[in-house]
């Protein structure tokens, strides 16, 4: 449910007293998480300063939530997240592809047009993503998945030679 919580770091030799300080806090800090889980937010971060640097003075720790309460997501991470699943679709069955291919089995053909289907609905997906968002967006998305998308497309390339050879 929550992708990460940073506990805080005890000193070397804790005194009763940084005990019972941090003990109290962790349940300030748990108290804060369950509200933000009520409030739907499906991803809270808790940051703590590293040991021996001070706290800030207004509290102990800070929440930074990362995501938009009613998606649970940024957009552009909806949208990474989808071309992700598109990715490792079309990346199975180029797998099974190349295997069938190897073997020269009679599914061979098939397997390599299904690979090419997956590929091509998540080349679409990926264009519609970066024409469809924002500039930034737009960025974003190609350092995040752009490199996915020309690995696959050369090795659509190789295994369409496999196509060209039968013939």
């Amino acid at each position: 449910m929550f992708s990460r919580l940073l506990i805080p770091r005890l000193p070397i030799r804790p005194s009763a007293i940084n005990i019972n300080i941090n003990i109290k806090n962790l349940n300030q800090n748990l108290s804060r998480l369950a509200n933000a889980n009520a409030a739907g937010v499906s991803k809270v971060v808790v940051v703590y300063p590293p040991h021996g640097l001070p706290r800030p003075s207004s509290s102990v720790s800070r929440f930074y939530t990362t995501t938009t309460p009613s998606t649970g997501k940024r957009p552009v991470d909806a949208k990474v997240e989808d071309l992700s699943e598109l990715y490792a679709s079309a990346k199975d069955e180029f797998e099974i592809a190349v295997e069938e291919t190897s073997k020269n089995t009679i599914y061979a053909r098939d397997d390599r047009e299904t690979a090419r289907e997956e590929f091509e609905k998540f080349r679409v997906a990926y264009e519609e993503a970066i024409v469809g968002g924002s500039e930034e967006e737009g960025l974003e998305i190609r350092r995040r998945v752009g490199q996915r998308l020309r690995e696959m497309e050369s090795a659509m390339e190789a295994l369409s030679q496999a196509d060209n050879e039968e013939h």
